[in-house]
């Protein structure tokens, strides 16, 4: 066999998810690229912009995927940034410290892929850029219990992202994981309440029983 052929069962070579990074604020981009340059080994860092127009005119744009900051500094609009950025084919991870229901309705609506609110760790954002490339991605440390009396954090994360208003699609997308793993967290709550003679039959049932027994933060 000739040295530069490879064998018929040989697994085929993964290309490396090429990636974007766009926030204005300096340290947080160097802080993220760093962060990607160290730990995510899948992903081929080509551009870190520090604005808009960098980004878009860079040479390797567009990217497979672009972790974009919601608020930048140039005035367009995150439908208008979205757009261009779907259009050329990028997938687009929104990162902000906003994360009230309105601002992510508004982010999801306008096409992202996900939304990560800043607070959560650069992990977790990867998680989000790995599922937006590959439709059967699982988070690979989700954590949904089997014991009908004990709840996992990841179970009480989606609960709490789920009472901020955000549809299971949605959380699903923030967490980097499958809808259906959502909804099988949610219906544990639910199948709790059902046991204690509490039913809940609607998100606000649901949200108000949750608060009283101090699953939300």
């Amino acid at each position: 066999m000739p040295a530069d052929s490879a064998p018929h069962n040989a697994p085929p070579v993964r290309k490396r998810v090429t990636l974007a990074l766009i926030d204005d604020h300096q340290l947080v981009l160097d802080g993220l690229a760093t962060w990607v340059l160290r730990n995510a080994p899948d992903f081929d860092l080509v551009i870190a912009a520090g604005s808009w127009p960098k980004l878009i005119h860079d040479p390797a744009f567009p990217p497979d995927v672009i972790i974009m900051d919601y608020q930048l500094a140039e005035p367009i609009s995150i439908e208008a940034r979205l757009g261009l950025c779907r259009a050329a084919g990028a997938a687009v991870i929104v990162v902000s410290a906003l994360d009230d229901p309105a601002t992510v309705d508004r982010i999801m609506a306008a096409g992202a892929a996900a939304f990560i609110p800043k607070a959560r760790p650069a992990s977790e954002v990867l998680d989000a850029a790995r599922a937006a490339v590959d439709p059967n991605y699982e988070h690979p440390g989700l954590s949904i219990a089997d014991d009908d009396d004990r709840f996992t954090p990841d179970e009480l994360d989606i609960l709490n992202r789920y009472a901020d208003g955000n549809s299971p699609v949605e959380v699903a997308l923030m967490l980097g994981t499958k809808p259906a793993t959502v909804n099988r967290a949610l219906d544990r709550f639910r199948a709790k309440y059902s046991r204690e003679g509490r039913p809940v039959d609607d998100r606000e049932t649901l949200i108000r029983r949750a608060a009283e027994d101090g699953y939300l933060t």
